[in-house]
């Protein structure tokens, strides 16, 4: 108690030094720096008077924790008085300590201040608890719907839309007006499937780790083919719910392997139920961890799915996977081969406007010097060994079963150069770990994606698509209704069964994400007690 007092004192005095200690400032009074004439205040029903509140407003102790602006602006449709009634207080202050669930942490919107000022009924308290609540409201609606960003590469500190923030305020008063400010925030959520379901798998994460978590399984499992007990490694995959029960059995039985099998399945590796090195290292990854990256990827979620289109060709890249959705169903999925980490696949967006069968492959100068000329040197007939030849100051492989774009290019603009395509390397699809490219995307079967993506063309059914490539002449083909394509980064995802996956962090882009979000969000403490 007592230091929160001295933080009280501390965000109070500024104000009563700038204007007089207890000075009473008018009801009505608007804060200063707002435009046009306020409206009619909230109802004051339980709502407590706050004569000091313009002063705390203009304190600067408030700009360690609070969004001045809009918080001004809130209080400037209230008259410049408190606002919150103790149930309208405690419908958000609810919300606001439930952020966890939604991967946020409390701290961000005031959530352990607010409950700690709650029975306080000082003058002093009140006015800042109510200030919290306002704040906290406001920053949890913007975070849970639309990202804690920006955190952009090019922009880290681009400005929030004030337009939007604006709305966001008067949103937030009229619901107060109605006395339904938590089904408010609550329903700003996102309700698109991947998100509920990925955001129902943090919920019972948390569960698990409110349980105690899992054991660490020792390596010498994988290593030993020794009979050993195997009641460990049970225990572990039913702590996932990757066996439906723990029946205590020391046996290696097949329902236990296929326990196993259905764990690398949602990890991303060889799903035989073999228990193997790479097995154990991703039965050991900690619950805290996965938490975090669950957290982390409903983030990159609030930020991008309210942007994409429900028909689209979306590839994960962790994953490794290429869909087709249309109006948000999946219609064709298959496997992909992704950049190598020293050739990252880039994040973006665009329209798949084009389709170009047996394409030419003109070949990347950075692949020239580093591949090619070392093969040249051993060998002077590799460029005709491989049908490639110089085109001018061009490299450029011929089409054909041996270009290393197959048959079928999709084409999309965008500044990176990248492309999805066939490829005569088969062989990759199978591997669980694919990430071999230059950074274009490989894809398992893209002449159903083809055939899909051309459907609404009479001219281009699947017989004259054959025909076409059978022919080996290089044709390019405008899609009628450009499909837009996006390249993601998801490292935990749902499946449409509501089985949470996990994927490494291929790029490193997890880490980049956590480093960049953390600096932004300091959450700033108060000052402790003397």
């Amino acid at each position: 108690m007592r230091a929160r007092r001295h933080w009280l004192a501390m965000l109070l005095l500024p104000a009563a030094l700038a204007a007089g200690a207890g000075a009473p400032a008018a009801r009505s009074q608007p804060v200063p720096g707002l435009q046009g004439p306020a409206p009619a205040p909230l109802p004051s029903t339980e709502v407590p008077s706050c004569p000091g509140l313009v002063r705390l407003l203009n304190s600067a102790r408030l700009l360690q924790t609070v969004d001045l602006i809009n918080v001004r602006r809130f209080y400037d449709l209230n008259g410049a008085d408190c606002a919150w009634s103790p149930r309208n207080a405690q419908q958000v202050a609810g919300v606001l300590a439930a952020a966890p669930d939604h991967g946020l942490d409390p701290a961000l919107f005031h959530a352990g201040p607010i409950a700690d000022l709650a029975a306080d009924l000082q003058p002093d308290a009140v006015m800042v608890r109510d200030v919290l609540i306002t704040d906290g409201a406001l920053k949890y609606a913007r975070y849970v719907s639309e990202g804690v960003g920006p955190v952009a590469a090019d922009n880290p500190d681009a400005p929030a839309d004030l337009t939007t923030e604006a709305d966001r305020v008067e949103a937030l008063a009229r619901a107060l007006r109605g006395g339904t400010p938590g089904a408010w925030l609550g329903g700003l959520t996102p309700r698109y499937p991947a998100y509920v379901q990925l955001q129902a798998g943090l919920v019972r994460y948390r569960q698990i780790a409110a349980a105690g978590g899992w054991q660490m399984l020792p390596d010498t499992l994988a290593r030993s083919r020794r009979v050993q007990d195997h009641t460990a490694l049970r225990t572990r995959l039913h702590a996932e719910g990757d066996l439906a029960t723990d029946s205590g059995s020391a046996l290696f039985d097949d329902e236990l392997r296929a326990g196993l099998a259905r764990f690398q399945w949602r990890n991303g590796l060889r799903a035989d139920g073999v228990l193997n090195a790479v097995t154990i290292e991703r039965l050991n990854v900690s619950v805290g961890e996965r938490l975090a990256k669950l957290a982390l990827n409903l983030e990159r979620l609030r930020r991008t799915l309210p942007d994409l289109p429900m028909t689209r060709v979306e590839v994960n890249l962790p994953a490794a996977t290429a869909v087709l959705l249309r109006d948000g169903r999946r219609v064709l999925r298959m496997n992909a081969v992704i950049g190598a980490p020293q050739h990252e696949t880039p994040e973006l967006a665009s329209e798949i406007d084009a389709i170009v069968f047996n394409p030419p492959w003109t070949i990347p100068r950075s692949i020239i010097v580093n591949e090619i000329e070392p093969h040249v040197k051993r060998d002077r007939k590799y460029l005709k060994k491989n049908h490639m030849s110089w085109q001018g100051d061009q490299l450029v492989q011929e089409p054909g079963p041996w270009n290393a774009l197959g048959r079928i290019k999709f084409d999309f603009p965008n500044p990176y150069s990248v492309y999805l395509h066939d490829t005569p390397a088969r062989e990759l699809f199978t591997d669980p770990e694919r990430a071999a490219s230059h950074g274009c995307v490989r894809l398992e079967r893209p002449l159903e994606l083809a055939e899909a993506l051309l459907a609404a063309d009479p001219q281009w059914d699947p017989k004259a698509i054959r025909a076409a490539i059978d022919s080996g002449r290089t044709l390019r083909v405008s899609v009628l209704d450009p499909t837009p394509v996006v390249l993601t980064y998801q490292t935990a995802f749902a499946e449409a069964d509501g089985s949470i996956h996990f994927r490494t962090d291929v790029y490193g882009r997890d880490t980049k994400l956590t480093l960049a979000l953390s600096n932004r969000l300091e959450v700033p403490t108060p000052p402790p007690g003397p």
